[in-house]
């Protein structure tokens, strides 16, 4: 059977010859609730132009067959419920027909056992006989873990069957599609001409996701029609990986690179296919042109780098595809604009949007980025943003490593002291001081982490947000359970921090507090290193101040007898460090 491949192919990123062996397992392939995304509006794409020839809203649950060699037994269905969707991100599923029902299967819901080798197919017979070039178009949503996809076409009536594969299980796991994804293939060279053309839908899955369907149509192919994929950009750094920064300090501006992912989906070929990225005024830069083939797609980069200023500016670049060819519809040739921001001490690699999140299920994990480093510097901390799903009490820490040039190995640095999550970090930015300042040596790469060493599973414990994805084998993860590294394909909220002011305030919070005796009963006793006039709040796991008080000096006490059994946080501060620690009152 002749199968042609539809999904992208990623370049691959072989980085051992610059930093050894890395991890090259992916935890999502490991576990694959690792990683979890939150619900986000849903955004439509562009329907394509063209003769519709035949259509199928999947109305009528009749008009397709059903076959399968899935065990347990499992057929697509029909189903007129948007919730049934099992990713969050993806549900409810908003295709233009859903309220009259869409093709569904759903690897998920068979648990790990379950095989699924399911197909759909469509009774009649579909006369393309008067169209020479055609293409079927249809809106999908899926999310991926090792499931293949197909879309078969007949032109014998189905005698015969030619692949076309959306994706074959190869793909890095947990990718959502947009909400919904419009989806072209063009399938002239199996149906142009033929009037007996049948259309079959084909899922394979061992504990995949799933995978819906609608509004499938074939229509005429337009002449020229040039698609902008996906949007690139990144640094060239010492890790050997083209990285992406949001924010980047102004001692570590660097020429960016700009590129996209180009497809031409129209029926000829297009001999100037290009590229361009533009700041107004300040940069634009050019790739290509190429020569695309039809039903083909390419990579491009910008031959020119844009390097920021190393002052504190924003900039928003304005990507699309190029190309002199009259397109019928060019609304594809265009994505949303890359947002990049010089600043003075933050370093990240997320945009700053929370999609998701990712965890150990309660058990003990680190999670972080590779950073480049291009001019030396003193790091002072770690920045991460929880997940609202964290659990307030759960103990965390962030951690720095290097990276051995030989080996591959992360080499550890410093850590900071451990944190406790409050009610009032669900959702934000924490800032860890280091235990000590560190400095980053020029054109090396360091592993920026946070994590915790669990609770045994008993709640969600610490849950790290995420905004995306990210390159693979750029962000790792460390599994306490199996004491192996991996890496994810989720851009974890993890950053670095160069700000001073984090150094300053945890050498004074070393010497400044002291809380006794703990565990309290009756009364916390609050004494100090040095003679200070400050204030001290009493706050419980759901950031609640339940207690308020003064010192002017070395020792101060706080009344506990109406405090209920639990954990405290005792801060204190004098308008310029704030120091806190913990105490549990038990009666």
């Amino acid at each position: 059977m002749k199968k042609i491949y539809i999904s992208i192919t990623f370049l691959s990123i072989c980085l051992s010859n610059v930093y050894g062996q890395l991890p090259t397992k992916s935890i999502e392939t490991k576990q694959k609730y690792v990683s979890f995304d939150s619900s986000v509006k849903p955004a439509k794409n562009p329907v394509p132009k063209g003769v519709v020839i035949w259509s199928n809203d999947f109305s009528n649950s009749t008009d397709w067959t059903y076959d399968n060699t899935s065990d347990p037994f499992l057929d697509w269905t029909i189903t007129n419920n948007a919730d049934t969707i099992p990713v969050t991100t993806l549900s409810p599923a908003v295709f233009t027909t859903v309220n009259n029902g869409y093709a569904f299967i759903d690897s998920d819901a068979q648990g790990t056992n379950g095989t699924q080798n399911a197909n759909m197919t469509f009774t009649g017979m579909i006369d393309c006989s008067a169209y020479s070039n055609v293409s079927i178009v249809f809106e999908q949503s899926y999310r991926t873990y090792l499931d293949t996809r197909i879309i078969r076409i007949s032109n014998d009536g189905g005698t015969s069957w030619t692949d076309f594969v959306v994706t074959d299980g190869t793909e890095p796991t947990a990718q959502n599609t947009p909400n919904p994804d419009v989806y072209s293939i063009n399938i002239s060279s199996v149906a142009g001409g033929n009037d007996s053309v049948k259309v079959q839908i084909n899922y394979q899955g061992n504990w995949g996701w799933y995978w819906a369907i609608d509004d499938m149509k074939i229509i005429e192919t337009d002449e020229y029609d040039l698609k902008l994929q996906k949007t690139l950009f990144g640094t060239d750094g010492p890790f050997g990986a083209r990285l992406q920064y949001y924010q980047i300090p102004n001692n570590q501006v660097a020429p960016i690179n700009f590129g996209g992912i180009l497809k031409n989906i129209g029926v000829q070929d297009i001999s100037d296919a290009g590229f361009t990225a533009d700041i107004t005024g300040t940069y634009n830069g050019v790739a290509g042109p190429i020569n695309l083939l039809a039903e083909t797609t390419d990579t491009v980069w910008c031959s020119n780098t844009f390097t920021p200023n190393s002052t504190n500016s924003n900039y928003s670049i304005a990507v699309a595809a190029t190309t002199s060819s009259t397109e019928p519809d060019v609304t594809n040739n265009s994505l949303p604009n890359i947002s990049i921001s010089v600043n003075d001490y933050i370093y990240a690699r997320d945009n700053g949007q929370i999609l998701g999140g990712i965890s150990n299920s309660g058990q003990g994990y680190e999670v972080g980025h590779i950073y480049d480093i291009f001019q030396s510097a003193t790091l002072y901390g770690i920045d991460a943003v929880l997940n609202s799903s964290s659990e307030p009490g759960s103990e965390i820490f962030a951690k720095l490593y290097s990276i051995d040039p030989t080996t591959g190995d992360f080499v550890f640095v410093e850590e900071s002291s451990p944190y406790v999550i409050t009610q009032a970090d669900l959702g934000q930015k924490i800032s860890l001081p280091l235990g000590s300042p560190i400095n980053l040596n020029e054109n090396e790469a360091y592993l920026a982490m946070i994590g915790s060493y669990g609770d045994g599973g008993a709640t969600n414990d610490l849950v790290t947000a995420s905004s995306g994805s990210t390159t693979p084998q750029t962000t790792f993860y460390y599994d306490y359970t199996d004491q192996t590294w991996y890496y994810t394909t989720s851009n974890v909220m993890v950053r670095m921090n160069f700000d001073p002011i984090l150094s300053i305030n945890e050498i004074e919070n070393a010497f400044g507090l002291s809380v006794y005796p703990n565990p309290a009963n009756e009364v916390i006793n609050v004494s100090l290193n040095k003679s200070t006039n400050a204030t001290i709040s009493v706050v419980d796991v759901a950031g609640k101040v339940v207690k308020t008080a003064s010192i002017d000096g070395l020792t101060s006490s706080i009344n506990a007898t109406d405090l209920t059994n639990g954990v405290y946080y005792v801060t204190i501060t004098d308008g310029t460090s704030v120091a806190t620690e913990i105490v549990v009152i038990k009666k």
